[in-house]
């Protein structure tokens, strides 16, 4: 037996260096460190190879002296240190310079989410200012620090940038991405500022969790090309669209949560379409309206009419408050409001597909659709969603397909219902952040 593994190693030992090297990239970090002990051509492989560290892959009762270690030991370049731990008691015992030895061993991607608890208060622990001098970094993931007030920043690599409770003033966070030229793809969550305007002359993907804003405007973002909008605010929040001319794929928009302001023109449920009230840029749109409130059933044709050449359009139908939609008008009045309405440029001429998530089957819902039936006359899909709680119920699920199978459309094409689960939140902001992917909406 230890013949054969001998001769195993051997037969390892003797493939070429650089297949030796690309075998050890693909290891768990401590694996890779402990092929040295294969043989004599494996000794120096480790430490010829860029490191990947990540603290996932190490035994969490090794990590606090392990990652010191790892970091100190191996000469560089540093292809990815990833530490969602990050503790930060032994690395700054261990190892004081660390923050430096980054920065100096040439750092394409890095990941430090400071470990904390809820009861901790907001913000968390200083961030490094040598972090933000880093000039090979590529990729770069913040969670839970407070931001250096009055740090150089030197991140002329820097092409995605993710944030996570980080305590950052509105200009801060302004000259930190002017400060990095290249940035391609940057995600804003749950951070200090009340205020935040955009402005980059090389972003092309924006995902913003708006739950602590007041104020958003795309300012200057002329490659801009996706913002993903998440964590509604529980009260109004300004967006604007001032400069964003190659802006394609937009949502969630809420008919409640957002005042949307077109240049210097604010959208109300009368606005008149004008040339200065319309994004004709943007192909795929996502709505978020309340069907059982009159006044957002307004406001989402008035959000429709700024937005004439969708292709396709997503709308999730948000849950009913008994409190607000108490004294509403009946589905009677919305059905006379559908009935009524002048037409709408995107739903008469544009849109050939539109997914209804979270559909209920309540009757304002379903007046919707039939506005849709009569007018849509490009439709080329039409799929319904069902909220996660009418699929336990094979009853409601009947009476919803019975609904849309009266349905005609002028295409000639029918509803469509969907029995499937609803993608967790993670995985919509990984779909949402990768541009390879067309319909970041869909689940």
């Amino acid at each position: 037996m230890a013949d054969g593994a001998g001769s195993g190693r051997s037969r390892l030992s003797a493939l070429p260096n650089d297949l030796l090297r690309h075998i050890v990239t693909f290891l768990p970090v401590m694996e890779a460190a402990r092929a040295a002990t294969l043989g004599r051509g494996w000794r120096h492989l480790w430490r010829s190879y860029p490191l990947v560290l990540k603290d996932a892959d190490i035994p969490e009762r090794a990590r606090d002296a392990a990652i010191p270690r790892v970091l100190a030991d191996h000469p560089g370049h540093f292809r990815a240190v990833i530490l969602y731990d990050c503790r930060l008691a032994s690395l700054d015992r261990e190892l004081p310079a660390w923050p430096r030895l980054l920065v100096d061993k040439r750092t394409e991607k890095l990941v430090l989410a400071y470990s904390w608890v809820v009861n901790q208060p907001n913000p968390g622990r200083l961030l490094p200012a040598d972090i933000l001098r880093c000039d090979s970094l590529q990729e770069l993931t913040l969670d839970f620090w407070t931001f250096p007030s009055g740090a150089e920043v030197v991140l002329p690599r820097l092409r995605i940038l993710a944030m996570v409770r980080i305590g950052i003033s509105e200009q801060e966070l302004e000259s930190l991405i002017s400060a990095s030229p290249v940035l391609e793809s940057l995600r804003l969550t749950l951070n200090s500022p009340k205020h935040v305007r955009l402005r980059s002359q090389s972003l092309q993907c924006a995902l913003v969790g708006l739950s602590r804003v007041e104020e958003f405007t795309l300012v200057d973002t002329p490659l801009l090309e996706r913002l993903y909008l998440f964590l509604p605010p529980t009260g109004v929040v300004g967006f604007r669209i001032a400069c964003a001319p190659n802006l394609q794929v937009l949502g969630y928009l809420d008919t409640r949560a957002h005042k949307l302001q077109i240049g210097s023109s604010v959208i109300g449920s009368d606005t008149m379409v004008s040339a200065s009230t319309v994004v004709r840029s943007v192909k795929i749109l996502a709505l978020t309206v309340n069907f059982g409130v009159f006044g957002e059933v307004k406001m989402l044709a008035s959000f429709l009419r700024c937005f004439p050449n969708i292709d396709t359009l997503h709308i999730e139908s948000a849950p009913h408050d008994p409190s607000v939609t108490a004294n509403e008008p009946s589905g009677e009045h919305h059905a006379k409001f559908w009935q009524e309405i002048s037409p709408i440029c995107c739903l008469r001429s544009h849109i050939k597909k539109m997914v209804i998530h979270d559909y209920r089957g309540d009757q304002n819902e379903f007046e919707f659709l039939k506005f849709i039936a009569m007018n849509a006359q490009e439709l080329q899909s039409l799929l319904i969603v069902p909220h996660e709680g009418i699929l336990s119920s094979a009853d409601k699920v009947n009476e919803i397909k019975d609904k849309l199978q009266c349905l005609q459309f002028p295409t000639g094409i029918s509803a469509v219902l969907q029995l499937s689960p609803k993608a967790g939140t993670g995985l919509r902001l990984e779909k949402a952040s990768n541009l390879t992917i067309d319909d970041p909406f869909e689940w």
